[in-house]
């Protein structure tokens, strides 16, 4: 396959393809399904995989063409017929430019990766104004660029697939972490009116993310409490000026004199974000003991920001990049946790109400762990955000002959369950096979194992456990199967 991979990515560079033009493809590296479990901490993957940079083309917020970069990452097949669904991640801030998906250094690639082990045609779009787009500024938190590119992607990956003969089940799943939530329920929204010809909008489920910027992110930049990324809020305004062209005619109408430097900077791109973070930061410390990004703005932005339902530039482009007030028509999920101490989880709980209300059938926000921050969120909303999809996957989850052991299927009852839960086999030709049971959390890590050689109804008492969601898993000599459980 590789070979074939290679010719194609030099045919387009001379021949654009007619679904969506693709500049150039470059193989950067390929992992078996050990290495890609190292880099797990051991967590389980089905399949090793092949990642590649991919330039494609995508339209500017100006309606001109500009040649963006993503991360596309194929899982290596196993049987030659072997088809896989497609699956869209959208990464979370930058810290600088190079800081994005397509860099084979960075960290966040890493989620892609892990999409794609489990059996996803897996994308991650760099956006416009990162990576190899020429764009200066990129337009942060704008719902509509996250969106086209990476709708683009996915269209230039089902292209590349399609001319290197690896079919696809026609399913597209979404998702994407902080940033990436606002972006990829940004795709979703579009997608459920528009699908990609030839791929079925399956599900989304979209993890941290901000998605009432007229609320809740606009409150939170002008309230007078501390907060350690006032570079976050400098990059959505400089960014909508990008796209909008009327917030402000100077940087002194919105900012105080000791930020703008540092702010045109930014600007003209001499300064990172993720130093422009640190150099708000400490003048804001020293101008007011604490970093209260309220102190970075004039009186009268303030006052712009706190009316929300007038019609002033800053406002009229906040409530443009919303993204609760929609009605999703596939199934979607906002996974969240309740300590998150950079996205308020109020954007996904605030969300779910409002479209429940105007009559979503398949929409939830999920808690997938109270304590953790942001950082540590990642992980439980990702393994949370695997199972959702299986619930809709037209494969099974785990593909592996060497692992799955049809014969071990079992049900739960109750599910949720409280104090206990019945372990109903259902194949099982014998119910004294000896086989160990393990409950397992959301980060990986087994917290309750129990050896047995009696199946008839087996009953796992559950009183020490904390709720949440979680997998059981059945395991022999011989492979193992598993299910996912809400404890209450």
């Amino acid at each position: 396959m590789k070979k074939i991979i290679l010719f194609i990515a030099v045919v387009c560079l001379t021949s654009p393809l007619s679904s969506q033009n693709i500049v150039e493809v470059t193989l950067q590296e390929t992992l078996s399904t050990d290495q890609l479990s190292g880099l797990f901490l051991g967590f389980p993957v089905n399949f090793g995989i092949e990642a590649y940079k991919v330039l494609y083309e995508t339209m500017d917020t100006d309606g001109t063409i500009d040649t963006a970069s993503g991360l596309m990452v194929l899982p290596v097949k196993e049987v030659a017929d072997q088809q896989f669904p497609f699956l869209a991640y959208q990464h979370g801030t930058a810290s600088s430019r190079d800081g994005v998906p397509s860099n084979i250094n960075a960290f966040e690639r890493r989620l892609a990766y892990y999409f794609a082990g489990q059996g996803y045609y897996t994308t991650a779009a760099d956006y416009l104004g990162l990576g190899e787009s020429r764009r200066v500024i990129h337009p942060y938190i704008h719902a509509a660029s996250e969106a086209s590119a990476g709708i683009d992607l996915v269209k230039a990956a089902k292209t590349f697939t399609e001319q290197n003969n690896l079919p696809n089940s026609g399913q597209l799943f979404l998702t994407g972490y902080s940033q990436g939530g606002h972006a990829s329920m940004a795709m979703h929204q579009i997608l459920d009116e528009t699908p990609i010809p030839g791929l079925e909008t399956t599900a989304g489920s979209h993890m941290s993310g901000i998605y009432n910027v007229s609320g809740e992110l606009a409150k939170g930049s002008i309230a007078a409490v501390e907060y350690q990324f006032p570079s976050y809020i400098v990059w959505i305004l400089v960014g909508y000026q990008t796209v909008y062209g009327n917030l402000y005619n100077d940087l002194s109408e919105v900012f105080q004199a000791p930020y703008i430097e540092d702010i045109q900077g930014f600007i003209d791109g001499t300064i990172s974000r993720g130093r422009l973070n640190d150099l708000l930061k400490e003048t804001l410390v020293i101008n007011h003991d604490a970093s209260i990004p309220r102190f970075m703005f004039t009186e009268s932005f303030i006052m712009d920001l706190e009316n929300s339902g007038s019609d002033s530039p800053v406002q009229i482009a906040m409530r443009d990049n919303d993204l609760f007030n929609w009605v999703p028509k596939s199934p979607m999920r906002m996974m969240y946790c309740t300590a998150d101490d950079q996205v308020p989880f109020t954007n996904a709980t605030f969300t779910d109400s409002v479209m429940n209300a105007a009559g979503a059938e398949n929409v939830l926000a999920v808690d997938v762990n109270t304590t953790a921050d942001h950082g540590g969120c990642v992980i439980p909303a990702t393994f949370a955000s695997i199972i959702f999809f299986d619930e809709f996957v037209q494969r099974p989850l785990i593909l592996s002959t060497q692992n799955i052991d049809p014969k071990l299927q079992f049900s739960l009852s109750p599910n949720p369950a409280n104090d206990y839960i019945y372990l109903n086999f259902n194949n099982l030709q014998t119910k004294s096979t000896a086989l160990e049971i393990r409950l397992i959390n959301m980060n990986g890590q087994t917290i309750k194992a129990i050896s047995t050689n009696n199946l008839e109804n087996y009953r796992l008492p559950l009183n020490d456990i904390s709720s949440g969601l979680y997998l059981m898993q059945v395991q022999t000599e011989k492979g193992f199967w598993t299910e996912k459980i809400m404890i209450k």
